[in-house]
């Protein structure tokens, strides 16, 4: 393991020289018995590697690389350009019926929580891509590992990294995925819910503003005033349920998050001193020691075949 000062380290397998110092992901070389090189897998940098410092478990697979360009929809724009003139037929009615104070009041409640669900889903589809480029870096060390240091080296060097494989590099990888995984769920419940929601005070509205139009426009009459006065009594209350569905809806993302903030807490106690960033990272790096090439045949045995 070679270390420079601000840089990530960097495992030199035998059969290999050093790359050239430069920006970018690190790469572990892998050779054979013959010192022929096997494999090449980048390794991201601490620093772009997501969730607080996974670059010290030797890669996180590159997790903070940039998504995928996703368009919004425009759905929500179109929900609120249609719902307007809907709330407008509405507040009319409100207001000539005599009960406009808390039927208004409820209006504004019940409209001001519609949410953009395209926000939720693209954050949804993010830490999925996290979570599978995570995936695909635990697996690309893994066999990297077992299927071409393992076979050809022995030693304590190899020995050592083995552990390392098995039980820091691996273990850290998971408790990152689960993070993703918990998050992705968390997003796409919120996604589904504040759709829902949308569609409900839409559905609401343009169910009930012909109503209240019409009556509105029948209201000189006394019958036709207390069919409005009724009617939007009953509106009224349907606008209260939607403010209590949003209530529930808050309240479910804020059970999802706070799964989400205890494995978060997993993750700083695996990463951090403590589970404290103000006291540093782990040390999860090798020793130096097996890349020093004066010494490097006390730490790294080819595995030489017997003849048949």
């Amino acid at each position: 393991m070679t270390t420079s000062p601000g840089e990530p380290g960097e495992l030199l397998v035998p059969g290999r020289s050093a790359p050239g110092p430069g920006p970018g992901p690190k790469k572990l070389y892998v050779t054979d018995a013959s010192g022929n090189v096997r494999r090449a897998v980048s390794v991201a940098p601490a620093e772009t590697a997501g969730s607080g410092g996974s670059g010290g478990s030797g890669g996180s697979g590159g997790t903070a690389a940039s998504a995928a360009t996703r368009t919004d929809p425009g759905f929500f724009r179109n929900l609120v350009k249609g719902l307007n003139p809907l709330r407008q037929q509405t507040r009319t009615a409100m207001a000539m019926s005599g009960l406009g104070g808390a039927a208004l009041a409820l209006d504004v409640a019940a409209t001001l929580n519609l949410g953009n669900p395209f926000l939720f889903y693209d954050r949804r589809e993010l830490w999925k891509e996290m979570g599978g480029r995570l995936e695909s870096g635990r697996s690309d060390i893994w066999f990297s590992y077992f299927q071409d240091v393992g076979p050809n080296w022995k030693g304590h060097a190899a020995d050592l990294l083995g552990r390392r494989v098995r039980f820091n590099t691996t273990v850290l990888y998971e408790k990152l995925h689960g993070v993703t995984g918990e998050m992705s769920g968390a997003m796409h419940n919120q996604f589904k819910e504040v759709l829902e929601y949308d569609l409900s005070v839409f559905g609401l509205y343009a169910a009930t503003a012909p109503i209240l139009r019409t009556l509105a426009a029948m209201s000189a009459h006394p019958a036709g005033r207390v069919a409005l006065i009724s009617q939007v009594g009953v509106f009224a209350s349907a606008l209260g349920n939607l403010v209590k569905q949003f209530a529930d809806v808050y309240m479910a993302c804020e059970g999802d998050l706070n799964k989400a903030e205890q494995k978060l807490n997993d993750l700083r106690a695996a990463f951090y001193e403590e589970g404290d960033p103000a006291r540093g990272r782990r040390d999860l790096t090798l020793t130096p020691a097996v890349a020093d090439r004066a010494h490097i045949h006390d730490y790294w045995q080819p595995v030489i075949e017997e003849p048949r």
